[in-house]
């Protein structure tokens, strides 16, 4: 690595700081960002961002789904998921979603690093496993949303009001009507708790 800044996305502040205190042991990293959440995230700019770090089970918009939202937002960065899971199946969505690697939250410092630097390289990072070599051309059903839509649902399934969503969001309430109209006609629904229920059912909102 060389003279880069890491970006860290995890719900948990004290996982976060000892994550940052091994990173900061490598002299090549020269900075370390965090947010608590995907929407905080959001507020960085990235031009000198080089990898992000991404928890993949955060309340709100969770990892895979908001990896969507990061995308758009950060482009060509390459973003690393975070785990304590060592389910299969959350590797392979991992995979599936565009993620340039997977890393369980209890991998020793070594391995971390030595991930880190091969995504930076260009490589991807995931369990040795030919099963995680081709991407799944499976139904994804974030793509059937924008990332504004994506954020304006997140923000409802916490029960947020539209007049609270458009503060949060610095857009106009009328603007937040028009989302949420547009989110209830994707779930084919007609209120904002049977969208927020079609948003757990498909996996694309963790509610606490």
């Amino acid at each position: 690595m060389k003279n880069h800044c890491i970006l860290i996305i995890d719900d948990h502040a004290l996982f976060r700081t000892g994550l940052s205190m091994i990173l900061k042991l490598n002299d090549h990293v020269n900075m370390i960002q965090e947010a608590s959440s995907v929407m905080e995230a959001l507020a960085y700019e990235g031009d000198h961002i080089a990898l992000i770090l991404l928890d993949i089970h955060m309340p709100g918009l969770n990892g895979l789904n908001g990896l969507k939202v990061l995308q758009k937002k950060f482009k060509a960065i390459p973003i690393i998921i975070l785990s304590a899971s060592q389910e299969a199946q959350d590797v392979q969505d991992a995979f599936r979603y565009g993620a340039n690697g997977y890393l369980q939250k209890s991998a020793p410092a070594d391995e971390i690093t030595s991930a880190i630097e091969k995504v930076l390289k260009g490589a991807t990072c995931f369990p040795e496993n030919s099963e995680f070599n081709k991407k799944s051309s499976a139904y994804n059903p974030v793509e059937d949303f924008t990332p504004r839509q994506l954020q304006v649902l997140s923000l409802l399934c916490e029960g947020k009001s539209n007049r609270m969503i458009a503060r949060d969001l610095a857009v106009a309430e009328n603007t937040v009507r028009f989302h949420v109209s547009s989110i209830l006609s994707v779930f084919e629904v007609s209120s904002r708790s049977e969208a927020m229920l079609a948003a757990q059912q498909k996996g694309l909102i963790l509610i606490k």
